[in-house]
């Protein structure tokens, strides 16, 4: 999914009035690295922290190992924006174990293409497979 998709969707959840449904809304804070690692390979992570100010080295890198391409382009921000969606999903997830919630909607999350060591279907990080395993606790 591409970030723009999501600013679009935020945008219509508030100029819908959706938000005031809600009894909680949260800015949840950035997965850590050690949280990616839970699921996903250090090598690939480390990868995905790399790609800050991206050189023709790390694109061949990311298209040889780790399936960058078209199908999952490298942008500005590729990073935080995993982490970020990654982190709404743990939050959630912790939510949902402890009972403070009975409903958490993660807008931007569902990202369940990425494999445990390469990118897939616009899918980078999969944050499905970390809110599930952070259930399984």
């Amino acid at each position: 999914m591409k970030p723009h998709r999501l600013t679009l969707t935020n945008s219509l959840v508030i100029g819908y009035g959706l938000h005031q449904k809600m009894d909680h809304f949260f800015s949840p804070r950035s997965a850590t690295q050690a949280e990616l690692e839970e699921y996903h390979d250090p090598d690939y992570v480390d990868f995905l922290r790399r790609l800050v100010g991206v050189g023709s080295g790390l694109m061949k890198e990311g298209q040889d190992c780790f399936n960058f391409g078209e199908d999952c382009p490298v942008f500005d921000g590729l990073y935080d924006f995993v982490r970020q969606y990654s982190g709404a999903s743990l939050v959630a997830a912790r939510k949902l174990a402890q009972g403070t919630t009975d409903i958490a909607i993660n807008w931007s999350g569902g990202l369940h293409h990425a494999k445990k060591a390469e990118a897939s279907g616009f899918c980078y990080v999969n944050d499905i497979v970390l809110a599930i395993l952070e259930l399984l606790r």
